[in-house]
């Protein structure tokens, strides 16, 4: 964990950033220049980074180091993978005031999964490393390049890494949305193809206390639309302030 921005006005709010798989604390890069000065961020750098190895698949449960890197945050934001191993810890009983769960994997009933599914985002794993790549850059590679790129980050994640992230989505119809009392806000990108809004709009739906906004954008909607992620989280955050501060 790491402080990336103390707060720069009081009542300060604990906010820990959570990225997804392959990504890292950059993925946040764009938020923390704009985001609400109340909010002090802290970054996790997860072992599922760009930059981690591949011991942590190796493990049946990646929910321990979400655990771990939200003690005793107020607000956590959590990206994709990451996203819906906040939701599990939320089922379990993790409390914090306020979660944002950005481009999160979601199914309602365990036979919306088929075999055309699971193919489908078998061979689609390499379209959303390179979308991420492309995204990131800001077009600044060329096509060739970003390819070999995000095959050799396809390589470096490894088999078990996808297993694990779609295991989670496996998962998700069986989480105790129910049980999940904390404020969320939903965000989706509208063209995402890899967590589609309708997969926010569905968790957002079953969640007690959930708000749903898709923004015009990928799979990386605090990138591609910074300016209006940062305010759609400044404005939950502050409907929220009686309840945090």
């Amino acid at each position: 964990m790491r402080l990336r921005r103390p707060a720069l006005s009081e009542p300060a709010i604990r906010v820990v950033l959570l990225h997804g798989l392959g990504g890292g604390p950059s993925t946040w890069n764009s938020f923390a220049a704009l985001a609400p000065p109340r909010l002090e961020l802290w970054e996790a750098d997860l072992p599922w980074s760009v930059g981690g190895t591949r011991e942590w698949t190796h493990r049946p449960d990646p929910g321990r180091w979400v655990d771990d890197a939200i003690e005793g945050a107020e607000v956590v934001i959590a990206h994709s993978f990451a996203a819906n191993l906040l939701l599990e810890s939320l089922a379990r009983g993790m409390k914090i005031s306020a979660a944002v769960l950005v481009a999160p994997f979601y199914r309602a009933s365990p036979s919306e999964f088929d075999w055309a599914t699971i193919e489908s985002y078998l061979a689609g794993f390499y379209t959303i490393l390179d979308h991420g790549l492309r995204v990131t850059s800001g077009d600044r590679l060329s096509p060739d390049t970003r390819h070999d790129m995000a095959v050799k980050l396809r390589e470096q994640l490894g088999p078990y890494s996808w297993m694990r992230f779609f295991d989670a989505y496996l998962r998700s119809p069986l989480v105790d949305t129910a049980a999940v009392t904390t404020p969320c806000l939903v965000i989706s990108g509208h063209d995402d193809r890899a967590a589609p809004p309708r997969d926010g709009r569905a968790l957002a739906e079953v969640l007690p206390r959930a708000h749903f906004e898709t923004l015009a954008a990928g799979h990386l909607p605090m990138i591609e639309q910074a300016h209006v992620f940062a305010e759609l989280v400044g404005d939950f955050v502050s409907a929220l302030t009686l309840e945090i501060t």
